[in-house]
């Protein structure tokens, strides 16, 4: 079996052993169609309106996820999850004819577990029967800018692994239902054409492109995302007419203001004529904008159908009246997406197309672009991101242990995980108390993987090992070592080749010994930590110091045990170099410059191969706009929206303080550009990857000024107005300046709608240099003038956009504005040798090596090396190629183990390393060993 280059066959992503792609075995044509018999006839010659009876139920927002499936805190909101689960099946059984759609299987999986047998058999047959129909199928409807794409397919695999462990074939949509993520990226689609999904319907686009796309009946289309797939890529997707909410006037939720059907002539007030009747020309109007005569009528929104016979009985009404009506053009009908595709199908319509493009940004009107949720809270973001690594790294140790060993551990990791990637959860756009509990779900996730992660070093390494305690806030320099004098750090790798990676270690001021699983001592170096970074609030640490080494030789999908003792030698402290004032500052690590202006103390040139190049990099900020919402024009920066109150940034300085350390294999440059704005620039010996530490915060208000903080790499890269960024960490797209693909775009807001997400880098390229810059969390990203690459980390701002959330997004932290500090991997390389750099490195940094420490239970180094050969494991045999990397590994059932491989590297991306990989199965993989007493 090989793996070829994703984008030179379909599907591109990935080869899963033992099950399908994803995870879901999905049915045949013919299976679905048994479990699908339920669709209502159209009718020919009429405009067929297909009633979508749905609920929008957000997992976490106003409130948290289980305040909203309890129907607590009604101050925030009043409604119950629970209840409308309750009314809808309850209704659904009343009546045959008609249907429901539900999404979220977060809350669906809640509820299930509180029913008794008799409420689960008459919930399956309406399952069975087509009238209760699941869409998407994931843990949750996830945002599309901001999630890793390992992550997407993590809450999909869970949620559709229990749907069809609860329902059979019955269970398994058919459709992806993306109608509330705030743009739509490409990647996320060809996932789901991966799938198995017939097509995707959503609601939000840009303004602009959807009154064109009304106007030209083109709101239906054949999407292809890549187009180096061809026609085997092309995915079906549709864009509703109204988001996804039901058509004005036509609300009939309890808390909803227009009024019901009321059709009885013995009573007061009959509307029926004139409710059928304004129905009828909602119907029309929505037709002229697609091109057949089926067209889709959401009815219902956030949180409907807690009393679901409100609902039910106005929609058998007007059903029952409008096709009642004499001469009428009109046929009402209880549908389902999977129907309404059915009935598409029987059209043989040419549908347009949309060729190798996404959907960002969504602009909602001409001054409303959300883009501003790509950077909103920094640290939630990289909190996510942190947790994905202990998730993959879980579920990959846990296959070497007992099938039943700690499932339950697992599945909170996996849970956690799954409602983190809501579109108004990794997105940034919930309330604060919200962040705090996805924050709260997530830490108690990385407890129980701790346990996992413990039991299988036990294990792997050995039962002597004592228990390892994680480091999730070494982005502060907090990791406090249990004991003074000797401690134990494991290194694990979760990528599926051998790879090494520098260790910084925050350490007390003190000298200090590390050896390596063989027993042998390691190069060392200790630098002072930046004083910055001491002052952080909430920072709780002794550590004034980091320790730095390299762990070579990580194995893959493996461990390695490294020994640090304190001795009572004198410390060797990398001291600060001695600067002649006004001279440039010149950093070499024998295989780049980097050279500081010594006026400036900033970045201005690189050399490589002695040849030197424009590289410069500083900080700006957009002051956000202010304002109160009440026409476009007025329109705050916030949450979602990015809307700067000037075109032009502002430098945070022009000057820093600047320190030179240099060690043995390291040099760090400390910058200080105000007291709430610093960054360490650090390389390492003969590498050519930049890291720029940068730390913003408390961002300080005056005069209720918000601020949304940039940092800018210039370069004399000729990138004509181009730049690329990923699509959820896998694909590149390419973005123009001031351009859409799809329509002639009006140059409204011209600096928010000029940025795209990104989740893992961004570049600019010519035909001799490439700029890669690799981000640790998702952030916003621009290339406002060519040769440049702009990224923004932090925001703070003091008014509400008005898109929901109510409240503003000001980040509070230990009585003071929050503190976010992270981390660009910049490389400024040859052209020729750019996406392999890329590739290999950005592997590395979204996998990044999960480090624990622990007391150590041996005297000294000496006993330490007796017991080598138990110091290192690798659940692989031997490495896979550097091209080649295990997505997915775990246990999916007690005699299979699912896993998933992929080609990292694009079509043609790079010469050699976009071939076709030969695999062979049966001697890449090492069988667990034994149980143990503590198994």
């Amino acid at each position: 079996m090989g793996i070829t280059s994703r984008r030179q066959r379909f599907p591109r992503l990935l080869i899963t052993l033992c099950l399908v792609t994803f995870g879901i075995p999905l049915s045949s044509q013919e299976d679905k169609t048994k479990c699908h018999q339920a669709c209502h006839p159209t009718v020919p010659g009429k405009i067929n309106a297909h009633i979508i009876a749905h609920t929008h139920d957000d997992v976490g927002w106003l409130k948290t996820v289980d305040q909203y499936y309890y129907g607590s805190k009604k101050e925030h909101s009043q409604l119950g999850v629970q209840y409308i689960l309750d009314s809808v099946t309850s209704e659904l059984a009343k009546n045959k004819d008609r249907r429901f759609v539900y999404v979220e299987t977060s809350f669906f999986w809640r509820w299930w577990e509180e029913q008794n047998d008799h409420v689960r058999a008459s919930v399956k047959e309406l399952v069975d029967q087509g009238r209760l129909e699941f869409l998407l199928g994931g843990w949750c409807m996830s945002d599309e800018a901001t999630p890793h794409y390992s992550a997407l397919i993590d809450q999909m695999t869970l949620g559709l692994k229990y749907l069809n462990d609860t329902f059979g074939e019955c269970g398994q949509p058919r459709v992806a239902w993306q109608i509330d993520p705030f743009g739509h990226s490409a990647e996320v689609a060809l996932e789901f054409a991966d799938m198995g999904f017939d097509g995707v319907f959503f609601g939000r686009i840009d303004h602009e492109d959807i009154a064109l796309r009304k106007k030209n009946k083109t709101m239906e289309m054949v999407w292809r995302p890549d187009d180096t797939l061809g026609p085997e890529g092309d995915f079906f997707t549709g864009v509703m007419y109204n988001i996804y909410d039901p058509p004005a006037g036509f609300c009939f939720d309890t808390y909803c203001d227009d009024e019901p059907i009321m059709d009885n002539p013995k009573l007061h007030g009959v509307n029926v004529n004139t409710r059928v009747n304004e129905f009828i020309e909602v119907v029309k109007k929505y037709a002229q904008a697609y091109k057949t005569n089926n067209v889709i009528i959401t009815m219902g929104g956030d949180f409907h159908y807690v009393v679901a016979s409100s609902w039910f009985k106005n929609i058998d009404k007007l059903i029952k009246y409008v096709n009642a009506k004499p001469n009428s053009d009109v046929n009402v009908l209880y549908s389902t997406p999977a129907c309404y595709l059915q009935a598409l199908n029987k059209e043989n319509i040419t549908w347009p197309s949309k060729m190798d493009d996404d959907f960002f940004p969504y602009g909602s009107d001409e001054h409303s672009y959300w883009t501003g949720y790509y950077t909103s809270r920094p640290t939630f973001k990289y909190f996510v991101y942190q947790v994905n690594v202990a998730l993959q790294m879980t579920k990959q140790l846990k296959t070497a242990l007992p099938n039943d060993t700690l499932a339950d551990e697992q599945f909170l990791i996996q849970r956690a995980m799954g409602i983190a990637q809501h579109h108004d959860a990794v997105s940034g756009t919930e309330r604060q108390h919200v962040t705090d509990d996805y924050s709260l779900y997530l830490s108690e996730g990385v407890q129980a993987a701790m346990k996992v992660i413990n039991v299988a070093y036990r294990h792997l390494l050995g039962d002597y090992l004592p228990e390892q305690q994680a480091c999730l806030l070494m982005n502060i320099s907090q990791c406090e070592l249990p004991s003074p004098t000797t401690n134990y750090v494991v290194l694990y790798n979760p990528v599926a080749h051998e790879t090494s990676s520098y260790v910084v270690l925050p350490v007390p001021v003190g000298s200090y010994k590390v050896f390596g699983p063989a027993g042998n001592e390691l190069e060392t170096d200790l630098l002072p930590i930046q004083s910055s970074v001491l002052a952080i609030p909430g920072r709780q640490s002794t550590a004034t110091h980091s320790l730095i080494f390299n762990a070579t030789g990580l194995p893959p999908l493996g461990a390695n045990l490294y020994l640090i003792e304190k001795t009572t030698a004198v410390p060797t402290i990398a001291q600060a170099k001695t600067v002649a004032k006004n001279e440039d500052i010149v950093v070499d690590n024998g295989k780049i410059k980097l050279i500081f202006n010594g006026t400036t103390g900033l970045l201005e040139q690189i050399v490589r191969n002695g040849v030197a190049s424009k590289l410069k990099q500083n900080f700006y900020y957009y002051e956000g706009a202010k304002g109160y919402n009440y026409n476009p024009l007025n329109r705050a920066s916030g949450a979602y929206i990015f809307r700067p109150a000037k075109d032009e940034k502002i430098a945070v300085n022009e000057t820093a303080e600047i320190k030179v350390f240099q060690g043995k294999n390291v040099t760090e440059v400390h910058q200080i550009f105000t007291p709430w704005l610093s960054q360490t620039i650090r390389v390492y010996s003969n590498d050519e990857n930049i890291e720029f530490i940068w730390q913003v915060g408390p961002i300080p208000i005056v005069e209720w000024q918000g601020k949304e903080i940039v940092t800018v790499y210039d370069t004399d890269i000729a990138s004509n107005s181009t730049f690329y960024t990923d699509s959820n960490g896998r694909r590149w797209m390419k973005r123009l300046r001031n351009y859409r693909s799809s329509w002639n775009w009006t140059a409204s807001e011209p600096i928010a709608a000029n940025y795209y997400p990104v989740t893992t880098g961004a570049y600019i390229a010519d035909k001799k240099q490439r700029l890669n810059v690799l981000v640790d969390r998702p952030e916003g990203a621009s290339s406002m003038r060519n040769g440049s690459v702009e990224i923004m980390i932090h925001r703070r701002l003091l008014y509400d956009d008005n898109k929901g959330v109510r409240e503003p997004l000001d980040e509070i932290a230990f009585s003071q504005g929050l503190v976010a500090r992270g981390t660009h991997i910049v490389q400024f390389v040859d052209v020729r040798h750019a996406a392999k750099k890329y590739r290999l490195r950005n592997v590395r940094n979204v996998y990044r090596p999960w480090l624990t420490v622990s007391k150590a239970d041996v005297p000294n180094s000496a006993e330490f090396k007796i017991s080598a050969k138990s110091n290192s494991f690798s659940l692989l045999k031997k490495p896979l190629p550097h091209n080649i990397h295990i997505l997915t590994l775990e246990q999916w059932t007690n005699s299979t183990v699912l896993a998933r491989f992929e080609h990292i590297f694009d079509k043609k991306e790079d010469p050699a390393l976009s071939s076709p990989v030969p695999l062979f199965f049966n001697t890449g993989f090492v069988q667990p060993p034994e149980p143990t007493e503590n198994g």
